[in-house]
Formats: C-alpha cells, structure tokens, sequence
C-alpha cells in the first residue's frame, strides 16, 4: 500500500499552512513521520515475533484473533516494540485499528443486513482486505463542535452543513455523503479512512447514522491539517521531538463523496450507527494498544524526569526522592493494571477479550500520571531549559568557548547538558509538548466521563453483602 512503500502522492487531496501539497514528501512534518510509521512494517521484516501464519499466509501478529491471555499478553509486546518507535508519542499508529480489525469478522454480525446491503458482509470483506495488504487505516470519529445545545439535525436544518458526516443523497448503488470529522489523527499519512460515530445519536438523526471505510485519495475527501509543531528552521539538537515527526491532525471534510454499497457497514439505522464502536468488536482491542502505547509515553517521561534529577544534582533532596519513587510507582500502576486487563479477561465471540473495567481503569489515571510526570520535568529543568541557547552559538568564535564552560559541570559537559534540557522544555514548554498533554488528556474520551462510566460497571456485590452482614449484626444488638 502507499502507506508501506512511501508513494504518498496517489491524489489524495491534502492541505497544509493554506496550501494544497502536490507532494507530499516536500514537506518535512509528513516525510520525517512517514519514515517512523513505517517502522511498523519494517519491524515486521526485521523480527519473526511481529508476524505469524494462518495457513500459508504470514500476517502481522496485530492480526492475531487473541484466545488466551497469553494471545494478549503477546499482542501487547508487539505494540510496546511499535511505540518505542516513537517514545509513545504517536497514538495512532498502524497498530492502533488493526488490533479491531483483527476481530471485526468475529463480531461482524451484529451489524445485519436490510433489504439492500448485507454490512455484515461488508464487513467480514473489508477486514479480510486490511489482513490481506497490512493497510494503514486511519479512524475519524468526532464531529465538529459546532454547538453542543444543538442536535445534528437540527443544525443540519439550520444549514450547517459540515457539523457532521450525513446522507445528502440515496442511490441505488450507494450514497452520497457531505459533511466532516475533527481530529482525524494522522490522516494524512494513511491508505484508508474508517468513519463511524461515538454512541450519542438521536432517533432524528438518521441521516447521520453512519460508518463505512473508504481509501484516503477517493475523490472528494479533503484533508485539512491543523498548523505543525515542527520547527524546521532549527536542528534537531534544539528540538529533539519536535523536529523529528509531528503527529499531524486534521480536518476531513467530505464534499459530496460517493460511498459505493459494499463500502457501506451502517446506513441510516441510529441504533446500530450508537453501538458500532462497541458491536464491531473495536473498543476493547484498541482500548488494549491504546494503553499499552500510553504506557511507553508514561515510561520515557518517568525515565526523563530521574534522568534530570540525576544529571542536574537534585537526586540528593529527600522530596524529589519522593516525587521520582511516586512516578515510579504511577507506571508500576498502570503496567500491573494492563497485565491485570489480560489475565482477567473473557472469551466473546469466539475472541478472548481484555477486561474493559482494567481498561477504563488505566485510561482514568494515565492522563493524571502524565501531567504529574510533566510537573517534575518542568520543575526539575526550571530556568536551566528557558535559558538554553541555539546550538549554533556553540560554534560562534566570540563566545562559543564561554558558553561551553558557562553550561559544562561535573555531572555532564555542556552539549549533553544543552541535549537534555532541550528535550525536557520540548515535551513541556513546546507546542509539540503541549500538543502531547493534550492528546493524553482528551484522546480516549473526558476523563471525567470516563470515571462514571467505570462506577457503573463497577461489581459491589460483594461488598454489599459485606455490608449488608456487618449492619445486620449490630441490628440484632440494638436494645
């Protein structure tokens, strides 16, 4: 696929900083990503353990129908060897969808039939396609936030007519769609997009009721990318993330796209377009590389903060002790919770499944741990990472001597102290950092939604009957 070779200029219709890019690999932000991307694949090259065979055919592992913990607990080693790639910082990698995809022809059914199109064949045909040529597919799910006291109906009614992706004309061969998602993560850079809603449709809402998968360069999708962190002006020793991938989000609009009937998994059916996410077997799968990807992130901040501790002499201050053994026991937490997410798991539909409470449990307090490891980087770099110079002026001949004696200790010379603080106000200070934060805060839902959630499906069964005991006995003495 183009994704996989790096032909990117297949027509797809992209744009960047106001400009239409004829191509693709002239522009730093999507050439350098590409090449960490495609790590994924080259890493299936590289190492067995990424693949395995069904029958004759040799897959990537993301592929594998789990039926065991063990199933799981592999999968999870492939995606943390995927996000180390990246430190954990690019969220949607190949990985990301095909861990559902791998089980969508097992669930499959739950998306029927009409008189018409046969989704759950569709389906079961899309996913044996992505299988069968290790496609990068890219999801979009959000719908613009256009006005959130409004249904989409009825700004549709009202003429908004990009507030969501809806069916502006029936065919018999298919339908046109209009309309867009926000925050289609890496869009760019993808062969496919997979386009469903997040349950919360109104019965109204049929038009929107939508999901169904199409190439990336099909005629009428517009990727409108939001500004880059990149900051190519500078070398790569000033901005040591920033410089060296952006994981580049966009707009997709749809301007009167055609989506054939055999593209086409719901349409026009509110009830099935609310439960996809959930029915096509998605949501647990991806929740599972999601956190483990998350966990990386976790792991490089971790090491970053003890790493500046340790290099800028504060490891000595029984309080950063303290902060440093409470990041250490923050990713003891939530490496424990996605092993616990495995070995607690079902069998559903044929599939051995990842405990979704342990899941959710981890996507509640990931976000918090993050932000409690950026305080101690920040904190612990301080003014040192304001104040580092371009590394240019290391080699100016008027002060270039200075600034090494003025910047070099006896814990580290002053290029690799230059290095160090530079990564440090790049993942806090930065547009890339913040960009970061943000995306661990807000990617897998409100965190505070996330947490309701998780008390409803909390079991205190038998806590209650602990309870229920405890009261009873002290009824029993009451005079």
């Amino acid at each position: 696929m183009t994704t996989k070779n790096g032909q990117l200029n297949d027509g797809r219709e992209v744009y960047l900083n106001g400009n239409y890019v004829s191509n693709l690999a002239s522009e730093a932000v999507f050439s350098r990503t590409l090449k960490i991307i495609q790590r994924y694949y080259e890493l299936q090259r590289e190492n067995k353990a990424h693949t395995f065979f069904e029958g004759d055919i040799q897959s990537s592992v993301m592929f594998l129908v789990p039926k065991s913990a063990a199933d799981l607990a592999k999968k999870r080693q492939i995606y943390e060897e995927v996000a180390r790639e990246s430190y954990g910082m690019l969220g949607r990698t190949p990985d990301f969808i095909n861990a559902g995809v791998a089980v969508l022809e097992n669930y499959a059914e739950n998306l029927g039939s009409d008189d018409h199109i046969n989704f759950a064949l569709n389906a079961k045909k899309w996913a044996k396609h992505v299988k069968r040529e290790d496609t990068f597919v890219s999801h979009a799910i959000q719908n613009p936030q256009v006005d959130r006291q409004k249904g989409l109906s009825d700004l549709l009614d009202s003429g908004q007519e990009f507030a969501g992706v809806w069916i502006k004309e029936h065919r018999l061969d298919g339908v046109i769609v209009r309309g867009a998602k926000q925050v289609n993560t890496l869009a760019p850079l993808a062969d496919e997009l997979l386009i469903f809603n997040l349950p919360g449709l109104m019965p109204e809402d049929k038009k929107f009721a939508l999901a169904f998968a199409m190439p990336i360069a099909t005629e009428g999708i517009k990727i409108v990318c939001r500004k880059t962190t990149m900051r190519t002006t500078y070398s790569l020793a000033d901005y040591p993330l920033s410089n060296a991938f952006d994981e580049i989000d966009a707009f997709i609009l749809f301007d009167d796209v055609f989506i054939p009937n055999d593209a086409l998994f719901v349409c026009g059916d509110v009830n099935k377009s609310n439960a996809f996410f959930e029915a096509s077997g998605l949501f647990n799968h991806t929740a599972h590389q999601d956190e483990v990807r998350g966990f990386i992130k976790l792991e490089f901040v971790t090491g970053l903060a003890v790493k500046l501790a340790d290099k800028l002499g504060l490891r000595g201050f029984q309080r950063v002790q303290e902060m440093l053994g409470q990041l250490s026991v923050n990713l003891e937490m939530i490496r424990s919770c996605i092993i616990a997410s495995e070995v607690t798991g079902k069998m559903q539909n044929d599939v051995f499944t990842p405990n979704m409470q342990t899941l959710l449990a981890v996507r509640a307090n990931l976000t918090t741990y993050y932000d409690e490891a950026l305080r101690a980087i920040a904190e612990f770099s301080a003014g040192s990472a304001v104040g580092v110079p371009d590394f240019r002026e290391f080699h100016n001949v008027k002060i270039g001597d200075m600034l090494e004696n003025a910047m070099t200790s006896p814990l580290m010379d002053a290029a690799e102290r230059a290095l160090l603080l530079n990564l440090a106000w790049d993942i806090t200070g930065e547009g890339f950092g913040q960009r970061q934060r943000v995306y661990e805060f807000l990617h897998g839902g409100n965190p505070m939604f996330i947490r309701m959630q998780h008390l409803v499906n909390t079991d205190l069964s038998d806590a209650n009957k602990m309870i229920d005991k405890v009261l009873e006995n002290a009824r029993q003495d009451i005079k």
